[in-house]
């Protein structure tokens, strides 16, 4: 099991193989350290040694994340030493296969947009607007598909105007289903604007941990990516593999919770000029995230999760890093 521990005042121990949560130093539970997945703390409180060499020894992730929904740090296991995963993958910098890759993570961003397009077209009004936007994705594929493989920096700028206007037309197509309460006018990124941008960070967020610990597993490098350029602190690698799961598992659910009324504009407030949401509201978004991670569907003709699609795109990656696989992004059509 994935384990939460929110809000403040509240501290992680251990006592024997049981990680203990306490709230002004008494115990409010406790689970077996075999049982947990990964350890995703926020708001303020603490962790001992004990407990932290305890997740460690048994390859347990924890993560911290901020009252923003930013990654502040992740504690991972020992890494696999795959010397041979990360000589490819610097290797790569300079051949065709940087370029493919970037490609391919954006082109099955784009497919991943048009689905979701289309999807919403089915029960709405202005479905031939969708639509349109939709049939312009499909357009600015084939401008993609037609860019010839080279080293990423010699056409990483090209790759990046497709993917901008792209992003224009999915959310533009996206700001017509959105009820006007919400405020919401485009895709405002890290510093939130309004409440669907809140929950689209916070979602993003979630979802950056699962991919992190996925290539972190795969002995890649989080640090080199290919689309996204190396700088200093940036997990570069991580931010080209979440472009193909942003859609299906964190927009199609923010999506939903604002439109069935799961969620409400007095449920954020404003902290710094940033629209955060509230605690309540919170553990249902992350609560939702997780479920989506966990649900099943059928890709590539087999039963699987997104979690487990994840896992297969992070080895994905290094497979074909090493010649002995194709990589194709991880899209679905509807």
């Amino acid at each position: 099991m994935k384990l939460f521990v929110e809000g403040f005042g509240k501290s992680v121990a251990r006592r024997d193989n049981q990680i203990l949560i306490k709230e002004n130093d008494k115990i409010t539970n406790y689970y077996i350290i075999d049982d947990i997945e990964q350890l995703i703390i926020t708001g303020k409180g603490s962790i001992t040694f004990d407990a932290m060499s305890l997740l460690a020894s048994k390859n347990v992730e924890t993560i911290v994340l901020n009252w923003k929904g930013e990654v502040v740090y992740q504690l991972l296991p020992t890494q696999n030493k795959h010397v041979n995963v990360k000589k490819e993958q610097y290797s790569a910098l300079n051949d065709y296969r940087s370029g493919y890759l970037a490609k391919s993570f954006i082109k099955a961003k784009i497919e991943n947009q048009k689905a979701v397009l289309g999807t919403l077209s089915k029960s709405r009004e202005n479905s031939q607007f969708l639509l349109e936007k939709r049939d312009n994705l499909t357009k600015l594929i084939s401008q993609l598909d037609n860019l010839k493989n080279r080293p990423v920096d010699d056409m990483r700028n090209n790759i990046l105007g497709i993917e901008g206007i792209a992003a224009n037309e999915y959310w533009d197509g996206i700001k017509t289903i959105i009820p006007e309460e919400f405020n919401f006018e485009n895709r405002s990124g890290r510093y939130a604007k309004d409440p669907v941008n809140s929950m689209l960070n916070y979602g993003y967020a979630i979802l950056q941990t699962n991919i992190v610990n996925s290539l972190y597993l795969a002995g890649l490098d989080i640090y080199c990516g290919y689309l996204h350029a190396e700088r200093y602190g940036r997990m570069s690698l991580v931010f080209d593999l979440i472009e193909e799961f942003r859609q299906q598992i964190v927009d199609k659910t923010v999506f939903s919770m604002v439109n069935k009324n799961q969620i409400k504009v007095d449920d954020f407030e404003i902290k710094d000029n940033i629209v955060i949401i509230g605690d309540d509201k919170r553990r249902v978004l992350i609560s939702n995230i997780m479920k989506k991670l966990k649900s099943n569907l059928k890709y590539n003709d087999e039963d699987t999760t997104y979690e487990e699609i994840i896992f297969y795109q992070a080895n994905l990656i290094s497979k074909f890093l090493l010649k002995k696989e194709q990589y194709i992004g991880f899209s679905l059509r509807w």
